[in-house]
């Protein structure tokens, strides 16, 4: 910086002296020896100095560019920094509280159970049997949300599986057999509309646990007797994998924030259904990894349908 200034003045000062040289030899020296007079001696004053100051602004616009802009970008890169650093920290300690309050919730309904059986409620084989079945319930919601949590941690941290290329249909046909069992129990058929030969580079566990996710969510929140499609379609050079049901759907305004973390559209169905309000954050974690677009098209009692673009890295 201090080299910079110097060479800076240095140049200044070599011009003003070499724009006087240049107006001493050109405009001064023939008027002094044809005696001209001194009208043209003055006006000869005025534009040197103009060229001066026309000098010297073009050496502040350099000063500008090369010292000060360049600290006046680092300033505002350093606020920037601040800014996003002070929301990484905001984020933090929401996702903290969030993550105390999701813990501490199951938490304290399994020890208010336990401390009734111990009070003396165990004796009684019905109620006995029913807070059995409520702690265990609790127990299955906090496993469920403790493993969220390490998947996302591991999805977050850049912590993967395997890497290579994967059949598509084969990944989804697989995700679908595990989740048969509980589609069953609500009598919803699962419907496939697969295009042949898809296939994508990336983490097949990663894909299966994004798949898992969106199936079982259509699940929970499809009513009895219900359809659930899902589809992996070719478009153009891209692929489009959808999952689409027929339940409760969700409202335009809660569209921009399903994805976030713990954000849940309806808390005490979400509660009833063993939602973590993590599913969908971890989809779009996954998405992020695959470098995929994802969105959502639903209102309220007319279903959801989640769509997965994978754009093709060539």
């Amino acid at each position: 910086m201090k080299n910079k200034v110097i060479i800076m003045t240095a140049e200044a000062m070599g011009g003003i002296l070499l724009l006087q040289f240049f107006f001493w030899r050109l405009y001064f020296q023939p008027h002094l020896q044809d005696g001209s007079g001194e009208r043209a001696i003055a006006e000869g004053m005025v534009w040197l100095a103009v060229g001066c100051i026309l000098l010297l602004l073009l050496v502040g616009l350099q000063a500008y560019f090369y010292l000060f802009r360049p600290y006046h970008n680092k300033v505002r890169e350093l606020k920037e920094a601040a800014e996003e650093s002070k929301q990484a920290e905001h984020i933090r300690r929401e996702f903290v509280a969030n993550v105390s309050h999701e813990l501490k919730t199951p938490l304290t309904s399994i020890s208010g159970f336990i401390e009734t059986l111990q009070a003396g409620a165990a004796e009684d084989p019905e109620i006995r049997s029913r807070f059995i079945d409520i702690i265990a319930i609790e127990t299955s919601r906090l496993k469920r949300l403790i493993e969220d949590l390490l998947v996302l941690s591991d999805i977050e941290n850049k912590r993967e599986t395997e890497d290579k290329e994967f059949d598509v249909n084969e990944a989804i046909e697989r995700t679908v057999e595990v989740l048969k069992p509980i589609a069953e129990e609500k009598d919803i058929r699962i419907l496939l509309e697969l295009d042949h030969d898809l296939h994508l580079s990336g983490s097949v566990d990663r894909f299966r646990q994004m798949m898992l996710n969106l199936i079982e969510n259509a699940i929970k929140y499809s009513y009895r007797g219900q359809r659930i499609w899902v589809r992996a379609l070719k478009k153009g050079s891209d692929i489009e994998v959808s999952v689409k049901d027929e339940g409760i759907g969700i409202a335009p305004e809660h569209h921009q924030r399903l994805f976030e973390r713990f954000y849940r559209v309806d808390k005490s169905r979400s509660k009833k259904v063993g939602g973590t309000g993590l599913g969908l954050s971890i989809v779009k974690h996954i998405a992020v990894l695959f470098g995929a677009s994802l969105r959502v098209e639903s209102q309220v009692d007319q279903g959801a349908t989640f769509y997965v673009t994978f754009h093709s890295r060539q």
